[in-house]
């Protein structure tokens, strides 16, 4: 949650920065005048992101004893009562090409495909099968590259001046090329792998600012995933998971 808020704050602390600009202008003349009326154009984009999980906990495994085999944070223990999961928020980044085809005045069909880089954790909490002592929690990192493949519909408002506020959705495909990397399977001893193929729905909204020589834009956008992420057997890691799919809070700017 806070660094929600620390996202928000960025976001606004800008859209009030690019909204006092415009006011300084006054009645100057307006950047890019023919920009709106080309029929596609380019430009990039970069994305702080939040790779996260939208994480469902098997009821009926709270409180089973499981057995710890595989598991090397337990080498002495045979098993141990599972307490619960949940996830922790990590940053990463996003890079990406803009492609953008115009619709109509206020309505445009956008193609980003992107590299986004993250890690997602989840922590595990157990406790001693007899004393129900709890354990210190385990964390699983799980490192993640995207190739993303978004298209998107943006509708914009009129503009105003210099700037154009707008909203977009659409839907995402990504691959994740470290899903079954060396790497991590070293790390989580290939007890906690997930599918790297997913769908997702995208929503934001985000504002466009006319400057003199290309279009600046600040957006926020949330991502839910489809499909359940986990591919692993049955283990101590999963069996206390109903679902797994991925969840995106992201921060983008765009240069076109």
């Amino acid at each position: 949650m806070k660094f929600y808020k620390k996202i928000i704050f960025a976001f606004l602390i800008s859209l009030i920065a690019l909204s006092l600009s415009v006011n300084a202008q006054g009645n100057r003349i307006e950047n890019l005048v023919k920009h709106d009326y080309e029929p596609y154009h380019f430009g990039f984009i970069l994305s702080f992101n939040q790779m996260n999980f939208s994480l469902k906990v098997d009821e009926g495994s709270l409180g089973e004893i499981m057995s710890t085999k595989g598991a090397s944070e337990f080498s002495n223990i045979d098993s141990v009562k599972f307490l619960g999961v949940n996830n922790e928020p990590v940053i990463g980044f996003t890079v990406g090409i803009v492609s953008n085809l115009k619709l109509s005045p206020l309505l445009d069909l956008r193609f980003i495909p992107s590299l986004s880089f993250g890690e997602r954790k989840l922590n595990y909490m157990f406790a001693d099968k007899d004393s129900n002592v709890p354990y210190d929690e385990v964390f699983k990192s799980i490192q993640s590259t995207h190739i993303d493949l978004p298209l998107y519909v943006k509708f914009k408002s009129k503009r105003a001046h210099n700037l154009r506020a707008y909203v977009l959705s659409g839907i995402k495909y990504t691959y994740d090329l470290s899903a079954n990397s060396k790497k991590n399977k070293e790390k989580n001893e290939e007890l906690l792998q997930l599918g790297n193929q997913d769908w997702l729905f995208e929503a934001g909204f985000g504002f466009d600012y006319y400057m003199p020589y290309f279009k600046f834009g600040v957006e926020l956008k949330m991502s839910y995933g489809f499909n359940n992420l986990l591919k692993s057997p049955s283990n101590i890691y999963v069996d206390g998971i109903e679902s797994l799919k991925s969840k995106l809070f992201q921060i983008s700017f765009t240069f076109e």
